[in-house]
């Protein structure tokens, strides 16, 4: 999964787009990134997480910027995160939006490399992009890029400043940190050992100025048909893993099932999986595991709620599989992020 993890083209032409403002052209910055001088690696729908990380450093030696990633975040525009942009932009408040990005996210970033997280207390919210994956380099332009255009692109959907308690970054600080201390208006703070944007947790309730309830819904089934169109025909496991979530809670999230509900045989599932170096109980096992968080993030939802969606016959086999996952039990999870069910 880590090899083919790949980024959405809205992104990448907006890294052309920022390295242009600072003088280098886009066949120039194929070829520093080893892709060439033409445009076939710029057309693609989606390029590998390994070309872009190549594209910024690029972009960094040959603008001579190593602040290229605020450049890029200062003109974020919803379609630089695809359809997901103009889900986020109609969504009620900036809480709800942070919600909803998770969903649709592998439209913008493909799983594997990297990961999106958010945590909160009464006091205190943190938004984070975290690397998960060995097998490519980290790369400081594209946390920067990441970081910033979150924060730009919040402000723009809110129509006011967003004060933020202050920036963390993973890498070291550059030569001449005050272009990040202007551009984010609050204290920045380089080796912290992980990326996010630090602000209250009062923030979450700012209503969003295109709030639109049915534009909304629109958004995110074209967000759904998109991720449908562009991952599901290629991706055994995505596809495996959205048939499990509706077997799950019938307690029929088996290999037979599943099989079923993709229009294979279960031999043929099988055979595929392994072809994909892939077995079914690992994706049912990741597929439990990225529900478990969407589901208890629900206040309305109790444990034992989450554990039947999930398909546990038992809440102690749930409590188990989660301390595995994340070595805390639920409800503790949840207290640490101030979710209690009604």
């Amino acid at each position: 999964m880590e090899a083919r993890s790949s980024v959405g083209a809205g992104f990448v032409a907006g890294l052309f787009e920022a390295a242009s403002r600072t003088g280098v052209e886009r066949a120039a910055l194929l070829r520093q990134a080893g892709l060439g001088g033409g445009d076939d690696a710029a057309e693609q729908a989606r390029l590998p997480m390994s070309a872009v990380i190549a594209l910024f450093d690029a972009a960094v030696v040959l603008s001579g910027r190593d602040d290229i990633g605020l450049e890029f975040a200062r003109r974020v525009r919803p379609g630089t995160f695809s359809v997901l942009g103009y889900a986020l932009m109609t969504c009620r408040t900036l809480g709800e939006a942070i919600e909803v990005a998770p969903h649709f996210r592998r439209l913008v970033f493909d799983i594997g490399y990297s990961e999106m997280r958010f945590v909160q207390n009464e006091e205190e919210a943190r938004l984070g992009w975290h690397v998960v994956s060995n097998a490519l380099p980290y790369c400081r332009s594209l946390a920067e890029a990441l970081i910033a255009s979150w924060y730009h692109f919040g402000r723009w959907m809110a129509g006011v400043e967003l004060p933020l308690k202050e920036v963390l970054f993973r890498h070291e600080a550059p030569s001449d940190a005050s272009p990040y201390t202007a551009f984010f208006d609050c204290p920045v703070r380089f080796g912290a050992g992980e990326n996010a944007l630090v602000f209250s947790s009062a923030l979450l309730t700012m209503p969003l100025v295109q709030a639109d309830e049915n534009l909304h819904l629109a958004m995110r089934e074209q967000a759904r048909a998109a991720m449908e169109k562009a991952f599901s025909q290629s991706d055994l496991a995505h596809r495996l893993h959205q048939a499990l979530i509706p077997l799950m809670p019938k307690c029929e999230a088996t290999l037979e099932h599943a099989a079923s509900a993709l229009g294979l045989s279960p031999r043929t599932l099988q055979r595929r999986l392994g072809e994909a170096s892939l077995r079914f109980q690992g994706v049912l096992d990741a597929a439990r595991k990225d529900m478990a968080v969407i589901y208890l993030r629900d206040p309305t939802l109790s444990v034992l709620d989450v554990s039947l969606l999930l398909g546990y016959a038992e809440h102690s086999s749930f409590t188990r599989a989660f301390r595995a996952w994340f070595s805390c039990n639920p409800s503790a999870w949840r207290r640490a992020r101030s979710v209690a069910p009604d």
